[in-house]
């Protein structure tokens, strides 16, 4: 019977709908949760290129009030190599101005830094990750990095002090990495690297996951752990809770109005 009882619960496995990782509480979930540091550092290798050493995740709970609260923020925020903090989140809702609310979200995680620090010299490198649902920026990459860059020198303000070559930006401390899915199925881009992998299971592409979880561990875990969440009832219905949260506060005012909404 036991046998049995397993075989039925896998079954119902694969037969259930799986939950997007596009919405901000599932991707909190699985990337955000402790124990679950290797499956962030490999997503943030592949966004970053970089090696991770050492990473911890800094806010691993999900408060029950953020659910239904409806501008509450499921970020992840994380430390690597004791030298980076990091600032992760699926954008689900409203992306009004959105460039203004990423210059927000990165001063207050700076400003976070030096008051423990309390000198500028120890304040450390900060990045800003945000993923989108949307189109949103005017540029032709779904993986756009931005960072405070010079304007080229102005000719009228030359003053010769014998740089071959003008630095280009003002500082590397803080950057900006967006991602536009919509931009990324639009090209649907060969399995090239392990960020296509990535943004393929995040996109939620059903065959394209079955493909890249067999050929990467951390991949091949998510997958696994989204299965299982998927299949409970509790945590599907948190997650339902705050989709109607999310839906309700992106109704422009006046659609209630019967056969508009």
């Amino acid at each position: 019977m036991k046998v049995e009882n397993l075989l039925n619960q896998l079954k119902n496995l694969k037969e259930v709908d799986m939950l997007p990782l596009s919405n901000d509480y599932v991707f909190k979930r699985i990337f955000g949760k402790g124990r679950n540091e290797k499956i962030l550092k490999s997503l943030l290798e592949a966004i970053l290129k970089i090696h991770i050493q050492k990473i911890e995740i800094k806010n691993p709970e999900i408060p029950k009030e953020a659910l239904d609260e409806k501008l509450s923020i499921l970020d992840i925020k994380a430390e690597i190599n004791d030298n980076t903090v990091i600032d992760i989140e699926m954008q689900v809702g409203n992306t009004t101005a959105i460039d203004r609310r990423l210059v927000v979200y990165l001063a207050k995680l700076i400003a976070g830094d030096i008051k423990v620090s309390e000198k500028y010299q120890k304040a450390k490198d900060t990045i800003v990750i945000c993923i989108l649902n949307d189109h949103v920026i005017k540029r032709n990459a779904y993986l756009s990095l931005a960072m405070l860059k010079y304007e080229e020198t102005d000719e009228i303000r030359y003053v010769n002090m014998g740089y071959k070559k003008e630095e280009d930006y003002l500082t590397d401390m803080v950057k900006y990495y967006i991602i536009e899915l919509p931009k990324f199925k639009k090209k649907k881009p060969k399995v090239a690297d392990l960020l296509e992998k990535w943004l393929y299971v995040i996109g939620g592409d059903q065959k394209m996951m079955e493909e890249c979880k067999n050929e990467n561990e951390e991949i091949k875990e998510a997958v696994k752990q989204l299965t299982e969440m998927s299949a409970d009832e509790y945590k599907r219905e948190l997650y339902e809770i705050r989709e109607r949260s999310r839906l309700t506060y992106n109704v422009p005012l006046g659609s209630f109005v019967y056969g508009t909404f």
